[in-house]
């Protein structure tokens, strides 16, 4: 059958393959519209038609597939369009850092004269505790600062205890005794090597066999090991002795008194 213009029509219900229509459903569905869209008008032939068509006419079939390829690329491009541009308008999540070193030198500095991190973290000039603690971890500059104040907030606190004993009156000498027991316990942990007690008297028991005996007094030093291990100087046990032994790979060969 031949239409108004002289093309090949379809009438519903007939299943013999029209070209041109086949040629027409191609270029509708190379511009965007679906399958199931152009086979729901009335003139149309049904979905089942047009893939039996597919199969039948390699050559319908085959430029059914590409318009059904060029659609799908279209809209992939479309869509990797949409989320670049949408990728380069997101905002960046949280804000960068905001270290610098002339707030980092003023935080140092404040530790340097004996004011406690805390304090420091309070004031509203300066930046909160945790970011003081996240810059230590983050900027190998600051961090080094920061070593170096606390080794110098440990001989401004020890010249502090002595300011706070020299203060103590009958008044407050329970308060002041606080105050100094706090501050040689910092002290001592800011800077162990320093001002941390290492030598300990230990009083050994007279031998039950030998009441004459005399009471002996024995130094024994704390220290640290290769790996940082805690170690007695020297040995007291055997226990001592083979921590001592693992940690040099040696017995211990020194003074015994």
């Amino acid at each position: 059958m031949v239409d108004g213009g002289g093309r090949q029509a379809w009438r519903p219900g007939e299943s013999k393959f029209a070209p041109a229509l086949g040629q027409a459903i191609c270029a509708r569905v190379e511009a965007g519209e679906t399958i199931a869209a152009i086979c729901r008008e009335p003139q149309m032939p049904c979905r089942n038609t047009v893939r039996a068509w597919a199969r039948a006419h390699p050559d319908f079939g085959a430029k059914l597939m590409g318009a059904l390829r060029a659609v799908r690329t279209a809209a992939r491009l479309g869509d990797r369009r949409i989320w670049g541009r949408l990728e380069a308008e997101r905002q960046p999540r949280g804000r960068g850092s905001t270290y610098r070193r002339e707030i980092g030198e003023t935080i140092c500095l404040r530790l340097a004269h004996g004011e406690s991190l805390t304090a420091i973290g309070r004031d509203p000039a300066m930046p909160t505790y945790a970011t003081i603690l996240r810059w230590v971890s983050r900027h190998e500059d600051f961090q080094e600062m920061y070593v170096q104040a606390r080794r110098m907030q440990a001989d401004y606190l020890f010249d502090e205890a002595r300011d706070v004993a020299l203060a103590a009156t009958t008044g407050n000498v329970w308060v002041s005794r606080l105050q100094f027991d706090v501050i040689r316990w910092q002290t001592a942990r800011l800077a162990p090597r320093k001002y941390c007690e290492t030598l300990v008297v230990e009083a050994v028991r007279k031998d039950e066999a030998e009441d004459e005996s005399p009471l002996k007094i024995i130094l024994v030093k704390f220290g640290q090991g290769p790996n940082g291990e805690p170690l007695v100087i020297p040995p007291r046990n055997d226990e001592e002795e083979r921590r001592w032994e693992e940690a040099y790979g040696r017995p211990y060969d020194g003074p015994r008194e």
